[in-house]
């Protein structure tokens, strides 16, 4: 699929003609447009988008719940790029990440400092777009990619209620570090640990 965005501008003359300029002609490839960049004449590089939202605890179940994320990674460079929920500390945190292992995903919960689930899965290719949804409860936690449950764990302790409190595209503990170099399509956040049947629809 092909996509065109044009900009027209144009003057009717006495006699019924018209002159039409054409600018800042863009094809896409793809179904949508993508964001328009100026670059008058010159070479332009778009700067990276960055995001982090806080004081969503409202928002968030410490206690139970699902985060899911359609992603593709840039690139499978061995480097770890990671979606984090926390409170602003190690102690309570969850997290998806692209892990330092060829196309491979980790999803680790932790409560008061202590793991209560820790999930590796490997795909055939972390550039392409995958489907994860992670799960907590207690002594419930599961992972699932692309329609199916890859790894479960059935003890583990959670996070006190209305603890965690913010998102973001990086290590929380520093901004600088596991930036999620890659592609979102959606994000979700769910406040239950929805079913396997619930689950299975969402990867899928």
């Amino acid at each position: 699929n092909h996509t065109f965005s044009l900009g027209l501008r144009g003057n009717t003359g006495a006699d019924n003609t018209a002159d039409v300029l054409i600018w800042a002609a863009q094809s896409e490839n793809g179904s949508y447009p993508t964001s328009y960049i100026p670059t008058d004449g010159g070479t332009v590089t778009r700067v990276q988008d960055q995001y982090s939202k806080t004081g969503i605890s409202n928002l968030i179940n410490s206690e139970e719940g699902v985060l899911f994320v359609e992603m593709a990674a840039l690139s499978d460079d061995g480097t770890v790029r990671a979606i984090y929920i926390s409170n602003g500390t190690t102690s309570n945190r969850l997290w998806l990440e692209f892990d330092s292992t060829s196309n491979r995903f980790e999803a680790r919960y932790i409560a008061g400092g202590v793991t209560s689930a820790n999930f590796f899965h490997t795909v055939t290719d972390i550039t392409d777009f995958n489907k994860i949804a992670f799960k907590w409860k207690l002594n419930d936690f599961a992972l699932w990619v692309n329609g199916a449950e890859v790894a479960t764990d059935t003890s583990g302790s959670v996070i006190s209620a209305d603890t965690l409190n913010k998102i973001e595209f990086n290590n929380q503990a520093s901004t600088s570090v596991q930036n999620l170099f890659g592609k979102v399509r959606q994000l979700q956040v769910f406040k239950t640990a929805l079913t396997d049947t619930e689950l299975a629809t969402l990867t899928t």
